[in-house]
Protein backbone atom coordinates (compact mmCIF):
# COMPACT_ATOMS: atom_id res chain seq x y z
CA UNK A 1 0.00 0.00 0.00
CA UNK A 2 1.14 3.58 -0.43
CA UNK A 3 3.26 4.91 2.40
CA UNK A 4 2.42 8.48 3.35
CA UNK A 5 5.70 10.33 3.94
CA UNK A 6 5.60 13.94 5.02
CA UNK A 7 8.27 16.06 3.41
CA UNK A 8 10.25 18.48 5.50
CA UNK A 9 9.94 22.14 4.64
CA UNK A 10 12.61 23.49 2.33
CA UNK A 11 12.14 27.10 3.52
CA UNK A 12 15.56 28.62 4.27
CA UNK A 13 16.29 29.47 7.84
CA UNK A 14 16.43 33.17 8.73
CA UNK A 15 19.04 34.83 10.92
CA UNK A 16 17.08 35.88 14.03
CA UNK A 17 19.95 37.97 15.42
CA UNK A 18 20.21 40.01 12.20
CA UNK A 19 16.47 40.79 12.34
CA UNK A 20 16.72 41.99 15.92
CA UNK A 21 14.91 39.01 17.35
CA UNK A 22 15.99 36.85 20.22
CA UNK A 23 17.23 33.43 19.27
CA UNK A 24 14.57 30.78 19.64
CA UNK A 25 15.12 27.53 21.48
CA UNK A 26 15.92 24.43 19.48
CA UNK A 27 12.76 22.41 18.82
CA UNK A 28 12.26 19.40 21.01
CA UNK A 29 12.53 16.02 19.29
CA UNK A 30 9.20 14.70 18.16
CA UNK A 31 7.72 11.79 20.01
CA UNK A 32 7.50 8.58 18.02
CA UNK A 33 4.17 8.23 16.29
CA UNK A 34 2.18 5.22 17.44
CA UNK A 35 0.72 3.54 14.37
CA UNK A 36 -2.72 2.09 14.71
CA UNK A 37 -3.75 -1.00 12.79
CA UNK A 38 -6.69 -0.23 10.47
CA UNK A 39 -9.89 -2.07 11.30
CA UNK A 40 -11.75 -4.19 8.79
CA UNK A 41 -14.21 -1.33 8.24
CA UNK A 42 -11.33 1.08 7.63
CA UNK A 43 -9.98 -1.22 4.93
CA UNK A 44 -13.39 -1.47 3.28
CA UNK A 45 -13.68 2.33 3.17
CA UNK A 46 -10.15 2.63 1.80
CA UNK A 47 -10.81 0.22 -1.04
CA UNK A 48 -14.20 1.79 -1.83
CA UNK A 49 -12.62 5.24 -2.04
CA UNK A 50 -9.88 3.92 -4.32
CA UNK A 51 -12.40 2.33 -6.69
CA UNK A 52 -14.44 5.53 -6.90
CA UNK A 53 -11.49 7.91 -7.24
CA UNK A 54 -9.66 5.87 -9.86
CA UNK A 55 -12.81 4.73 -11.73
CA UNK A 56 -11.77 1.08 -11.58
CA UNK A 57 -14.01 -0.95 -13.94
CA UNK A 58 -15.41 -4.44 -13.42
CA UNK A 59 -17.45 -5.96 -10.64
CA UNK A 60 -16.15 -5.92 -7.07
CA UNK A 61 -17.34 -9.01 -5.27
CA UNK A 62 -17.76 -9.68 -1.56
CA UNK A 63 -14.70 -9.67 0.67
CA UNK A 64 -13.11 -13.05 1.22
CA UNK A 65 -11.85 -13.66 4.76
CA UNK A 66 -12.01 -16.04 7.71
CA UNK A 67 -11.66 -15.72 11.46
CA UNK A 68 -8.06 -15.83 12.70
CA UNK A 69 -7.55 -18.74 15.09
CA UNK A 70 -4.39 -18.29 17.25
CA UNK A 71 -3.49 -22.00 16.99
CA UNK A 72 -3.53 -21.66 13.18
CA UNK A 73 -1.10 -18.72 13.01
CA UNK A 74 2.67 -18.23 13.15
CA UNK A 75 4.04 -16.77 16.40
CA UNK A 76 7.51 -15.65 17.39
CA UNK A 77 9.52 -15.38 20.57
CA UNK A 78 12.10 -12.79 19.56
CA UNK A 79 14.96 -10.96 21.23
CA UNK A 80 14.69 -7.18 21.34
CA UNK A 81 17.08 -4.55 22.64
CA UNK A 82 16.65 -1.42 24.74
CA UNK A 83 20.07 0.15 24.77
CA UNK A 84 22.35 -2.57 26.11
CA UNK A 85 19.51 -4.52 27.72
CA UNK A 86 18.24 -7.68 26.03
CA UNK A 87 14.65 -8.80 26.31
CA UNK A 88 12.64 -11.72 24.96
CA UNK A 89 9.08 -10.95 23.93
CA UNK A 90 6.18 -12.71 22.22
CA UNK A 91 5.33 -11.29 18.80
CA UNK A 92 1.74 -11.89 17.69
CA UNK A 93 0.78 -12.20 13.98
CA UNK A 94 -1.95 -9.60 14.54
CA UNK A 95 -3.00 -7.29 17.35
CA UNK A 96 -5.32 -8.42 20.12
CA UNK A 97 -4.58 -12.09 19.58
CA UNK A 98 -4.06 -14.28 22.63
CA UNK A 99 -1.00 -16.49 22.41
CA UNK A 100 -1.66 -20.26 22.33
CA UNK A 101 -0.75 -22.27 25.40
CA UNK A 102 2.28 -23.77 23.64
CA UNK A 103 3.83 -20.33 23.03
CA UNK A 104 3.37 -19.17 26.63
CA UNK A 105 4.62 -22.51 27.93
CA UNK A 106 7.85 -22.24 25.92
CA UNK A 107 8.23 -18.58 26.90
CA UNK A 108 8.03 -19.44 30.60
CA UNK A 109 10.48 -22.30 30.14
CA UNK A 110 13.09 -19.92 28.75
CA UNK A 111 13.05 -17.95 32.01
CA UNK A 112 14.44 -20.89 33.98
CA UNK A 113 17.97 -20.60 35.32
CA UNK A 114 19.38 -23.74 33.71
CA UNK A 115 18.61 -22.24 30.26
CA UNK A 116 20.26 -18.90 31.04
CA UNK A 117 23.22 -19.34 28.65
CA UNK A 118 20.96 -20.79 25.91
CA UNK A 119 18.65 -17.79 26.32
CA UNK A 120 21.59 -15.38 25.95
CA UNK A 121 22.56 -17.04 22.65
CA UNK A 122 18.98 -17.18 21.35
CA UNK A 123 17.79 -14.80 18.63
CA UNK A 124 14.29 -16.08 18.03
CA UNK A 125 11.95 -19.07 18.03
CA UNK A 126 9.52 -19.14 15.13
CA UNK A 127 6.37 -21.20 15.67
CA UNK A 128 5.27 -22.20 12.17
CA UNK A 129 1.60 -23.15 12.29
CA UNK A 130 0.58 -26.21 10.33
CA UNK A 131 -3.05 -25.07 10.28
CA UNK A 132 -4.52 -27.91 12.33
CA UNK A 133 -3.27 -26.90 15.80
CA UNK A 134 0.26 -28.30 15.42
CA UNK A 135 3.51 -26.38 14.93
CA UNK A 136 6.98 -26.74 13.43
CA UNK A 137 9.61 -24.79 15.38
CA UNK A 138 12.58 -22.89 13.96
CA UNK A 139 15.15 -22.05 16.66
CA UNK A 140 17.67 -19.42 15.59
CA UNK A 141 20.51 -19.55 18.12
CA UNK A 142 24.28 -19.10 17.99
CA UNK A 143 25.75 -22.25 19.54
CA UNK A 144 29.34 -21.15 20.12
CA UNK A 145 30.28 -23.20 23.16
CA UNK A 146 29.46 -26.39 24.98
CA UNK A 147 27.25 -24.61 27.52
CA UNK A 148 24.94 -23.06 24.91
CA UNK A 149 24.93 -26.38 23.00
CA UNK A 150 23.99 -28.23 26.19
CA UNK A 151 21.20 -25.68 26.81
CA UNK A 152 19.84 -26.28 23.30
CA UNK A 153 19.86 -30.05 23.89
CA UNK A 154 18.03 -29.55 27.20
CA UNK A 155 15.47 -27.34 25.45
CA UNK A 156 14.86 -30.00 22.77
CA UNK A 157 14.29 -32.63 25.46
CA UNK A 158 11.73 -30.33 27.08
CA UNK A 159 9.84 -29.98 23.76
CA UNK A 160 9.77 -33.72 23.12
CA UNK A 161 8.72 -34.48 26.67
CA UNK A 162 5.98 -31.89 27.24
CA UNK A 163 4.86 -30.41 23.87
CA UNK A 164 3.05 -32.95 21.67
CA UNK A 165 1.84 -30.11 19.39
CA UNK A 166 5.41 -29.66 18.11
CA UNK A 167 5.83 -32.02 15.15
CA UNK A 168 9.35 -30.89 14.25
CA UNK A 169 12.13 -28.59 15.43
CA UNK A 170 15.05 -27.19 13.42
CA UNK A 171 18.13 -25.24 14.44
CA UNK A 172 18.77 -22.46 11.90
CA UNK A 173 21.60 -20.01 11.30
CA UNK A 174 21.85 -17.24 8.71
CA UNK A 175 24.78 -15.86 6.71
CA UNK A 176 24.98 -12.90 7.10
CA UNK A 177 23.89 -13.08 10.72
CA UNK A 178 20.44 -11.49 10.51
CA UNK A 179 17.08 -12.44 11.98
CA UNK A 180 15.44 -15.05 9.74
CA UNK A 181 12.11 -14.27 8.10
CA UNK A 182 10.50 -16.60 5.50
CA UNK A 183 9.09 -13.51 3.76
CA UNK A 184 12.38 -11.59 3.85
CA UNK A 185 13.79 -10.07 0.67
CA UNK A 186 17.43 -9.72 1.80
CA UNK A 187 19.67 -12.32 0.11
CA UNK A 188 20.68 -14.72 2.86
CA UNK A 189 22.03 -18.25 3.16
CA UNK A 190 20.12 -20.30 5.71
CA UNK A 191 21.47 -23.48 7.24
CA UNK A 192 18.89 -25.69 8.94
CA UNK A 193 19.54 -28.84 10.95
CA UNK A 194 16.69 -30.99 12.20
CA UNK A 195 16.64 -31.78 15.92
CA UNK A 196 13.62 -34.00 15.33
CA UNK A 197 10.85 -34.32 12.75
CA UNK A 198 10.72 -33.87 8.99
CA UNK A 199 12.01 -31.02 6.83
CA UNK A 200 8.47 -30.75 5.43
CA UNK A 201 5.27 -29.84 7.23
CA UNK A 202 1.68 -30.48 6.11
CA UNK A 203 -0.64 -27.62 5.21
CA UNK A 204 -3.71 -28.26 7.36
CA UNK A 205 -5.55 -31.40 6.30
CA UNK A 206 -5.22 -30.64 2.56
CA UNK A 207 -2.73 -33.43 1.87
CA UNK A 208 -0.28 -30.80 0.53
CA UNK A 209 3.07 -30.11 2.20
CA UNK A 210 5.72 -27.40 2.26
CA UNK A 211 9.33 -27.01 3.38
CA UNK A 212 9.67 -25.59 6.91
CA UNK A 213 11.68 -22.63 5.54
CA UNK A 214 9.24 -21.80 2.73
CA UNK A 215 6.92 -18.79 2.79
CA UNK A 216 3.27 -18.73 3.89
CA UNK A 217 1.05 -16.01 5.36
CA UNK A 218 1.41 -15.90 9.12
CA UNK A 219 -2.33 -16.52 9.57
CA UNK A 220 -3.46 -19.68 7.79
CA UNK A 221 -7.26 -19.96 7.98
CA UNK A 222 -8.34 -17.85 5.00
CA UNK A 223 -5.25 -18.80 2.97
CA UNK A 224 -6.02 -22.53 3.20
CA UNK A 225 -9.45 -21.84 1.69
CA UNK A 226 -8.12 -19.54 -1.06
CA UNK A 227 -7.87 -22.19 -3.83
CA UNK A 228 -11.57 -22.99 -3.46
CA UNK A 229 -12.38 -19.27 -3.72
CA UNK A 230 -10.29 -18.97 -6.89
CA UNK A 231 -12.04 -22.00 -8.40
CA UNK A 232 -15.45 -20.48 -7.75
CA UNK A 233 -14.33 -17.24 -9.42
CA UNK A 234 -13.07 -18.77 -12.67
CA UNK A 235 -15.21 -21.95 -13.11
CA UNK A 236 -12.46 -23.94 -14.88
CA UNK A 237 -13.00 -26.55 -17.55
CA UNK A 238 -11.34 -29.94 -17.06
CA UNK A 239 -9.50 -29.47 -20.37
CA UNK A 240 -8.00 -26.13 -19.26
CA UNK A 241 -4.44 -25.66 -17.95
CA UNK A 242 -3.28 -23.57 -14.99
CA UNK A 243 0.00 -21.67 -14.53
CA UNK A 244 0.91 -20.25 -11.11
CA UNK A 245 3.69 -17.64 -11.04
CA UNK A 246 5.54 -16.67 -7.82
CA UNK A 247 4.17 -19.96 -6.56
CA UNK A 248 6.03 -20.57 -3.30
CA UNK A 249 5.09 -24.11 -2.26
CA UNK A 250 2.65 -24.29 -5.23
CA UNK A 251 -0.19 -24.68 -2.74
CA UNK A 252 -2.80 -23.09 -5.03
CA UNK A 253 -1.85 -25.07 -8.14
CA UNK A 254 -1.50 -28.31 -6.17
CA UNK A 255 -4.94 -27.75 -4.63
CA UNK A 256 -6.48 -27.15 -8.08
CA UNK A 257 -4.56 -29.90 -9.93
CA UNK A 258 -7.57 -32.21 -10.10
CA UNK A 259 -9.64 -29.44 -11.76
CA UNK A 260 -7.25 -28.95 -14.70
CA UNK A 261 -5.65 -31.08 -17.39
CA UNK A 262 -2.22 -29.65 -16.56
CA UNK A 263 -0.82 -27.36 -13.85
CA UNK A 264 2.56 -25.63 -13.93
CA UNK A 265 4.14 -23.48 -11.20
CA UNK A 266 7.15 -21.20 -11.24
CA UNK A 267 9.35 -19.62 -8.56
CA UNK A 268 13.02 -18.68 -8.23
CA UNK A 269 13.63 -19.77 -4.62
CA UNK A 270 15.21 -23.04 -3.52
CA UNK A 271 12.66 -23.84 -0.82
CA UNK A 272 9.79 -23.21 -3.23
CA UNK A 273 11.41 -25.73 -5.56
CA UNK A 274 11.72 -28.35 -2.78
CA UNK A 275 8.10 -27.86 -1.69
CA UNK A 276 6.69 -27.84 -5.23
CA UNK A 277 8.57 -30.92 -6.41
CA UNK A 278 7.37 -32.87 -3.38
CA UNK A 279 3.78 -31.85 -4.14
CA UNK A 280 4.25 -32.75 -7.82
CA UNK A 281 5.40 -36.25 -6.83
CA UNK A 282 2.38 -36.65 -4.57
CA UNK A 283 -0.17 -35.39 -7.13
CA UNK A 284 -2.80 -38.03 -7.82
CA UNK A 285 -3.14 -37.19 -11.52
CA UNK A 286 0.63 -36.72 -12.02
CA UNK A 287 -0.15 -33.56 -13.99
CA UNK A 288 2.02 -31.08 -12.04
CA UNK A 289 5.26 -29.50 -13.23
CA UNK A 290 7.55 -26.98 -11.51
CA UNK A 291 9.93 -24.57 -13.25
CA UNK A 292 12.58 -22.76 -11.24
CA UNK A 293 13.24 -19.31 -12.66
CA UNK A 294 12.29 -15.64 -12.70
CA UNK A 295 9.09 -14.33 -14.25
CA UNK A 296 10.57 -12.53 -17.24
CA UNK A 297 9.40 -11.47 -20.70
CA UNK A 298 11.55 -13.98 -22.58
CA UNK A 299 10.06 -16.99 -20.79
CA UNK A 300 6.61 -16.74 -22.37
CA UNK A 301 7.65 -17.00 -25.99
CA UNK A 302 9.91 -19.98 -25.23
CA UNK A 303 7.36 -21.90 -23.17
CA UNK A 304 4.25 -21.19 -25.22
CA UNK A 305 6.08 -21.54 -28.51
CA UNK A 306 6.05 -25.32 -28.00
CA UNK A 307 3.15 -27.28 -29.46
CA UNK A 308 2.78 -29.31 -26.25
CA UNK A 309 1.80 -26.13 -24.39
CA UNK A 310 -1.06 -25.13 -26.70
CA UNK A 311 -4.53 -24.84 -25.21
CA UNK A 312 -6.68 -22.76 -22.89
CA UNK A 313 -4.58 -21.39 -20.03
CA UNK A 314 -5.32 -19.55 -16.79
CA UNK A 315 -2.40 -17.42 -15.54
CA UNK A 316 -2.17 -16.66 -11.81
CA UNK A 317 0.31 -13.94 -10.77
CA UNK A 318 0.60 -13.79 -6.97
CA UNK A 319 2.86 -10.76 -6.66
CA UNK A 320 5.24 -10.47 -3.70
CA UNK A 321 4.47 -7.49 -1.47
CA UNK A 322 5.28 -4.21 -3.17
CA UNK A 323 6.71 -5.79 -6.34
CA UNK A 324 5.31 -5.09 -9.83
CA UNK A 325 5.49 -7.40 -12.82
CA UNK A 326 8.85 -7.20 -14.56
CA UNK A 327 9.26 -5.08 -17.67
CA UNK A 328 7.49 -6.57 -20.68
CA UNK A 329 5.76 -9.37 -18.77
CA UNK A 330 2.27 -7.92 -19.27
CA UNK A 331 2.77 -7.73 -23.04
CA UNK A 332 4.36 -11.18 -23.21
CA UNK A 333 1.61 -12.74 -21.12
CA UNK A 334 -1.08 -11.14 -23.29
CA UNK A 335 0.67 -12.34 -26.47
CA UNK A 336 0.37 -15.91 -25.12
CA UNK A 337 -3.41 -15.40 -25.23
CA UNK A 338 -4.52 -17.07 -22.00
CA UNK A 339 -8.23 -17.58 -21.39
CA UNK A 340 -7.98 -15.83 -18.01
CA UNK A 341 -5.39 -13.81 -16.11
CA UNK A 342 -5.47 -13.59 -12.31
CA UNK A 343 -3.44 -10.88 -10.59
CA UNK A 344 -3.13 -10.79 -6.80
CA UNK A 345 -1.44 -7.82 -5.13
CA UNK A 346 -1.50 -5.75 -1.95
CA UNK A 347 -0.31 -2.55 -3.64
CA UNK A 348 -3.13 -0.51 -5.18
CA UNK A 349 -0.74 1.71 -7.16
CA UNK A 350 0.77 -1.35 -8.82
CA UNK A 351 -2.73 -2.74 -9.34
CA UNK A 352 -3.93 0.41 -11.11
CA UNK A 353 -0.89 0.56 -13.36
CA UNK A 354 -1.17 -3.13 -14.27
CA UNK A 355 -4.91 -2.85 -14.99
CA UNK A 356 -4.17 -0.11 -17.54
CA UNK A 357 -1.41 -2.21 -19.09
CA UNK A 358 -3.67 -5.23 -19.52
CA UNK A 359 -6.44 -3.04 -20.98
CA UNK A 360 -3.95 -1.75 -23.53
CA UNK A 361 -3.31 -5.38 -24.46
CA UNK A 362 -7.04 -6.08 -25.01
CA UNK A 363 -7.69 -7.73 -21.63
CA UNK A 364 -10.57 -6.26 -19.69
CA UNK A 365 -11.06 -6.40 -15.92
CA UNK A 366 -14.00 -8.71 -15.28
CA UNK A 367 -14.03 -9.26 -11.50
CA UNK A 368 -12.20 -8.02 -8.42
CA UNK A 369 -12.19 -9.95 -5.14
CA UNK A 370 -10.86 -8.22 -2.00
CA UNK A 371 -8.91 -10.68 0.16
CA UNK A 372 -8.48 -10.21 3.90
CA UNK A 373 -6.24 -13.24 4.36
CA UNK A 374 -4.69 -12.20 7.67
CA UNK A 375 -7.56 -10.90 9.76
CA UNK A 376 -6.47 -8.34 12.34
CA UNK A 377 -3.17 -7.54 10.63
CA UNK A 378 -4.39 -4.41 8.84
CA UNK A 379 -3.20 -5.81 5.48
CA UNK A 380 -5.35 -6.79 2.54
CA UNK A 381 -4.93 -7.87 -1.07
CA UNK A 382 -7.13 -7.82 -4.17
CA UNK A 383 -7.49 -10.62 -6.70
CA UNK A 384 -8.21 -9.23 -10.19
CA UNK A 385 -9.64 -11.40 -12.99
CA UNK A 386 -8.92 -10.33 -16.60
CA UNK A 387 -10.51 -11.88 -19.69
CA UNK A 388 -9.96 -11.22 -23.44
CA UNK A 389 -11.98 -8.34 -24.86
CA UNK A 390 -13.91 -10.36 -27.44
CA UNK A 391 -16.66 -7.74 -27.80
CA UNK A 392 -14.30 -4.88 -28.62
CA UNK A 393 -15.42 -2.83 -25.60
CA UNK A 394 -11.93 -1.38 -25.12
CA UNK A 395 -11.82 0.11 -28.59
CA UNK A 396 -9.47 -2.57 -29.90
CA UNK A 397 -10.22 -5.24 -32.50
CA UNK A 398 -12.28 -8.01 -30.91
CA UNK A 399 -10.50 -11.32 -30.35
CA UNK A 400 -11.70 -14.31 -32.32
CA UNK A 401 -13.76 -16.77 -30.32
CA UNK A 402 -11.46 -19.74 -30.81
CA UNK A 403 -8.84 -21.26 -28.56
CA UNK A 404 -7.43 -18.41 -26.53
CA UNK A 405 -3.79 -18.86 -27.51
CA UNK A 406 -4.63 -19.03 -31.24
CA UNK A 407 -6.32 -15.63 -31.23
CA UNK A 408 -4.87 -13.19 -33.76
CA UNK A 409 -3.67 -9.90 -32.38
CA UNK A 410 -4.75 -6.58 -33.99
CA UNK A 411 -2.79 -5.76 -37.14
CA UNK A 412 -2.42 -2.09 -36.24
CA UNK A 413 -2.00 -0.43 -32.88
CA UNK A 414 -4.12 2.67 -32.36
CA UNK A 415 -1.90 5.73 -32.10
CA UNK A 416 -2.13 8.09 -29.17
CA UNK A 417 -3.23 10.94 -31.45
CA UNK A 418 -6.32 9.07 -32.63
CA UNK A 419 -7.13 7.28 -29.41
CA UNK A 420 -9.55 9.98 -28.29
CA UNK A 421 -11.77 9.23 -31.31
CA UNK A 422 -12.23 5.62 -30.30
CA UNK A 423 -14.74 4.42 -27.74
CA UNK A 424 -13.29 3.58 -24.33
CA UNK A 425 -15.01 1.38 -21.80
CA UNK A 426 -15.78 2.89 -18.42
CA UNK A 427 -18.24 1.42 -16.01
CA UNK A 428 -20.05 3.42 -13.40
CA UNK A 429 -23.14 1.39 -12.55
CA UNK A 430 -23.35 -2.03 -14.26
CA UNK A 431 -25.98 -2.67 -16.89
CA UNK A 432 -28.34 -5.63 -16.78
CA UNK A 433 -26.23 -7.64 -19.24
CA UNK A 434 -23.07 -6.90 -17.25
CA UNK A 435 -24.70 -8.05 -14.01
CA UNK A 436 -25.79 -11.25 -15.71
CA UNK A 437 -22.26 -11.76 -16.99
Amino acid sequence: MRNDFRKRSNTPRTNNMRQGKEPTEAPKPEKPVSRTVPTFEDLKHQLTAWVENEHVPGKFQAWYTADAIPEHADWRIIKTYRGQQENLSIEAPARNMTAPELVTQVFEQLKKEHLHIFKKALRQIWFRAVGDGNFALLVQVNLRGRFSAHGYKTFIEFLQRTCPEVISCHHIQCMPDITFDPAGTTPVKVEAKSAFGSDFMPIGDTGISMHVLDWTPRIKDAWIGLPARIESAIHPNREDSFFEFYSGSSFVSASLASRFKKVVSMDCREYAMLSSRLNARNAIDENMKFIRGHVEQEFFSKFFGKDENEGRWTFYFNLPAGEPLAQGVVQAAAMSRPERILLQTSDLEIALRTIKQFRNESYMLRKSIPLYLEAGSGKFEVLFLFVPDRAGLLGQNPAQKTHSRNVQRPQERISRQNSAKNPHFTQGSPTFKQRKG
